[in-house]
């Protein structure tokens, strides 16, 4: 099937004359989660993983995904044409220094899908065509649900005072062009459900200094939001006017190339571009007092659910069939049961032994596995609350283990610790670093994970947020620094291919901890309320200072969600959860 839609493809291609055509992970607005509309790359491929880019020549096929996903691709892509191109590994051209080996090829691709900056190529250049939507005759309908306006109460901030900051920001610019969805769900206060487990709406947005324009579907936007949104000098119109509306821009504009599509900046006269990050994506970072109790508030409700999962599971296993599957739902029914709950900020990675060894795979209808009352489980998974966004990982022990299992284990919590306890200096101190903290502790053992240490969480919006984030190196195109207000994850992991993965995370608040002669110090407060299941540790690989720290967050753990357990849990929980 991958191979007949493959030909179809080339066949269109030469009819067409583009020699070499694009097909990456993305929608109109780069989301790194995509519709099913969207979901191009995946439909010719094969290959169901969040990222990744498609490349297909007359004579070839790649695609370009990165550590996270190296076993899927390879195990999604067998037995097609295509072959995986591992990034960032020895001998692995980029997706620039590939396609520069054919100057005189034809690019093809839909310049919608694509950002501006991943398009300066000097060959011929044809963007006006998604071949893919000629191939796929059982596409999707593009989204459009229902657009909603968010509470101040929760979010601290009126669209109003956004906008008064984002045009104080704008500086000589005459217009901001935003078409990232999150930050347009922040800026103007709306939600929406057109990207799976993210609440946001398909949107684009023109700002000028006195008023605004809103590009919506016209079917997901009531007569009351239209309304309640002009109150604020914010005129609603047409999700694809701004194609045309781009065209009549006569002056200054900021944007974000790097966001914001191929065709879209190549309908505005270049010399009017000013390239710059959206300044709604630090603003947005900064969690203010309103969201952070609000936040705060989530995550207490998902402690609350998730540890009285952890007392199911852990008093069930081997007495009960359990699956992949019916255990993430049982994990969703606990959500449920909680106030403000609204969906899951991401689909359920719950990986039973080597299946954890796949970063990212979760169970479906056709593919999990049974559960057994042996070796581990990992469980990432998080709720979306109208107070805010979460995001845990745990890793459980069901019954014996091998020793590998046990170091494994022990080493990835004892870096999830290191960086938790981490006290830094304000206003110079990056993600990148302070991920060495806890991937320094993974290198002491000779061992590494292909993927960032942590990423910023939205509030009640994208799971993965930025800029701030806990890398080698930024995907952000700069380095932020880590302040006061930003809430980030902190998730190092041991991850060895047809025997297990391990993951520890909590998200973690940055705040002010004391000012001295050397300057202001930070450091982080947990604000995930979830014990570890400790009975995977070897203490042998811990120190009496590491042993204290871990029953110290057990006990905060305790105490934050203690009155709703019941005295069975609570029992339970002083009587396991706690190094003796």
């Amino acid at each position: 099937m991958i191979n007949q839609r493959i030909t179809k493809l080339r066949q269109l291609m030469k009819e067409k004359g583009i020699d070499l055509y694009i097909i990456p992970t993305s929608d109109f607005h780069q989301s790194e989660y995509v519709g099913s509309y969207f979901e191009a790359r995946h439909y010719m491929s094969g290959f169901s993983g969040s990222a990744g880019t498609l490349i297909v020549r007359q004579e070839e096929a790649y695609l370009w995904t990165d550590g996270r996903y190296f076993i899927q691709a390879e195990k999604e892509l067998a037995g097609s044409c295509i072959q995986l191109m591992k990034m960032r590994t020895p001998g692995v051209p980029t997706i620039k220094e590939y396609v520069e080996k054919y100057p005189e090829a034809t690019i093809g691709f839909d310049g919608r899908v694509m950002p501006y900056n991943q398009c300066l190529f000097t060959n011929t250049i044809q963007a006006n065509e998604d071949l893919v939507d000629l191939i796929w005759q059982e596409r999707p309908e593009l989204s459009h649900e229902e657009v909603y306006l968010y509470d101040t109460k929760y979010c601290g901030a009126s669209r109003k005072e956004k906008l008064e900051i984002i045009r104080e920001e704008m500086k000589d610019a005459k217009y901001h062009l935003v078409t990232t969805l999150d930050d347009i769900a922040w800026i103007f206060n709306i939600r929406g459900n057109d990207v799976l487990c993210n609440p946001v709406a398909l949107a684009y947005a023109l700002i000028e200094k006195e008023k605004a324009y809103l590009y919506l579907r016209k079917e997901a936007v009531s007569q009351e939001v239209i309304d309640e949104l002009l109150k604020d000098q914010i005129k609603v119109k047409d999700y694809f006017d701004i194609y045309e509306d781009v065209k009549n821009i006569n002056g200054k504009v900021l944007l974000d190339t790097k966001s914001v599509n191929y065709t879209l900046v190549n309908s505005i006269n270049i010399d009017n571009v000013i390239d710059q990050t959206n300044p709604s994506q630090l603003l947005k970072s900064i969690k203010n007092d309103t969201e952070i109790k609000a936040t705060k508030d989530a995550h207490l409700h998902d402690g609350i659910a998730v540890t009285k999962f952890m007392y199911w599971l852990k008093t069930n296993i081997g007495k009960i069939e359990m699956d992949e599957l019916s255990i993430s739902n049982k994990l969703l029914e606990f959500r449920k049961q909680q106030p403000n709950f609204k969906d899951i900020s991401f689909t359920t990675i719950c990986a039973y032994r080597e299946n954890a060894a796949l970063m990212h795979y979760h169970p479906t209808e056709k593919q999990y596995s049974k559960v057994e009352a042996s070796h581990l489980l990992l469980i990432d998974s998080g709720g979306q609350y109208l107070t805010g966004t979460t995001d845990i990982t745990r890793t459980f022990v069901l019954g014996e283990m091998t020793l590998e299992e046990r170091k494994d284990f022990t080493i990835a919590l004892k870096a999830m610790f290191r960086l938790q306890n981490a006290h830094f200096i304000e206003g110079v101190t990056t993600g990148a670093n302070l991920d060495i903290l806890a991937r320094g502790v993974i290198y002491d053992y000779d061992l590494d994970y292909r993927c960032g240490t942590g990423h910023g969480v939205g509030h009640f919006l994208n799971v993965h947020e930025g800029p701030n984030g806990l890398r080698p190196k930024s995907l952000y195109g700069h380095e932020a620094c880590i302040v006061p207000g930003m809430i980030t994850t902190d998730e190092p992991g041991v991850y060895v291919e047809g025997s297990h993965g391990i993951r520890h995370e909590n998200e973690l608040l940055c705040v002010k901890h004391i000012e001295n002669e050397y300057g202001t110090f930070l450091k982080f407060e947990p604000i995930t309320y979830v014990p570890f299941d400790i009975a995977g540790l070897d203490l042998d690989y811990l120190s009496n200072h590491e042993i204290a720290s871990i029953n110290e967050y057990q006990q905060y753990a305790f105490d934050h969600i203690k009155d709703a357990l019941t005295q069975e849990e609570k029992d339970w929980y002083l009587n396991n959860l706690f190094i003796k």
